[in-house]
């Protein structure tokens, strides 16, 4: 592990501070015997009771052979404490590498496009059991996958917004000091609508009505938003009546289909909680022409971040058909 060394004067100040509380729990021992009769409110009786136990105990530690005994046993007691909370300090010293979330890992940059994507990375069969650490850039860990056997090759995936930094650490998951090569390759999710992420990027419908987009956000520092999967497409619909469909959803998805009005007021929504499962919103007919807003969105929680093996979520690969049609 890698950490933090500590300085002599620190390694000084610890040891300090470690004689001082051995020697208060020590003498902890004998504190209460040390107080006055008078703070302990004992009457003549008991007094003169304690006074007689008193020196026949003093008369067994001067004379007795377990005296010393007793007394080292004391000590030692409060050095042993004393000395496994220093090595627990010392320990975590050391180990603040792991705790800084990444320090000693390798970036990696995703190129400035407009949607992100994600990337997948393999380390190759060899000596040791490979385990990787993938962080974002603010230090959060993403996830942590160790290969199926010693001498096997280890394959991770993470998602990533544009332009964002990962960091990705490689070591032997049982302790060695194993070097290992990591081979990353990047795939943009190449949605042509984006960004269309909130009402006021709204991507005009094209004429016919028929969209194939994305439900996907890579990631970025620290915990997504899932507003990031939205998708907004305005459109202008005639007097009559309404039909919109979503088709192809991805397996791994639940989605949720809303039609707003211009100014972001809510017409109507459809949703059924099944990952994969079509959705369709017929509102009452229209009267007079309109602006309107479909809005597509998650249903359930967002993917995750980050995974093992060369096998991605579905919805990083599979767009989804939205279909928009008007009868007069």
């Amino acid at each position: 592990m890698n950490g933090r060394l500590l300085t002599p004067s620190m390694l000084d100040a610890v040891a300090a501070w470690f004689r001082n509380f051995a020697q208060r729990t020590s003498e902890g021992w004998s504190s209460e015997v040390g107080r006055s009769f008078e703070e302990r409110g004992l009457s003549s009786e008991e007094r003169q009771t304690l006074e007689e136990r008193q020196t026949s105990d003093e008369s067994r530690r001067t004379s007795g052979p377990l005296a010393p005994r007793s007394g080292e046993r004391v000590r030692v007691r409060g050095r042993t404490y004393a000395i496994s909370v220093a090595a627990v300090l010392l320990s975590l010293s050391a180990c603040g590498t792991n705790s800084s979330g990444g320090a000693d890992a390798t970036p990696f940059q995703s190129p400035d496009d407009h949607t992100g994507g994600y990337i997948v990375a393999t380390v190759p069969a060899g000596m040791g059991t490979p385990r990787a650490t993938i962080y974002d850039a603010s230090g959060a860990q993403l996830g942590s996958f160790v290969a199926d056997a010693p001498g096997a090759a280890l394959s991770v995936w993470w998602t990533t917004a544009p332009n964002q930094t990962t960091k990705i650490a490689v070591r032997d998951d049982a302790g060695s000091d194993t070097k290992y090569d990591l081979t990353p390759n990047y795939t943009q999710v190449a949605d042509t609508f984006e960004p269309n992420d909130a009402m006021d990027a709204a991507t005009p419908m094209p004429a016919d009505g028929q969209m194939s987009a994305f439900l996907f956000a890579g990631q970025r520092s620290g915990k997504n938003d899932p507003a990031t999967y939205d998708d907004y497409f305005r459109f202008t619909a005639q007097p009559g009546a309404l039909s919109i469909h979503l088709d192809d959803v991805p397996t791994d998805l639940a989605a949720r289909l809303f039609l707003l009005r211009a100014d972001g007021s809510e017409v109507a929504r459809v949703a059924s909680g099944l990952r994969g499962a079509p959705l369709a919103l017929d509102p009452p007919a229209l009267t007079d022409a309109a602006e309107f807003v479909v809005r597509v969105s998650l249903w359930d929680e967002a993917p995750a971040a980050a995974g093992a093996g060369t096998e991605v979520p579905a919805s990083f690969t599979q767009p989804y058909r939205l279909t928009v049609s008007q009868s007069q």
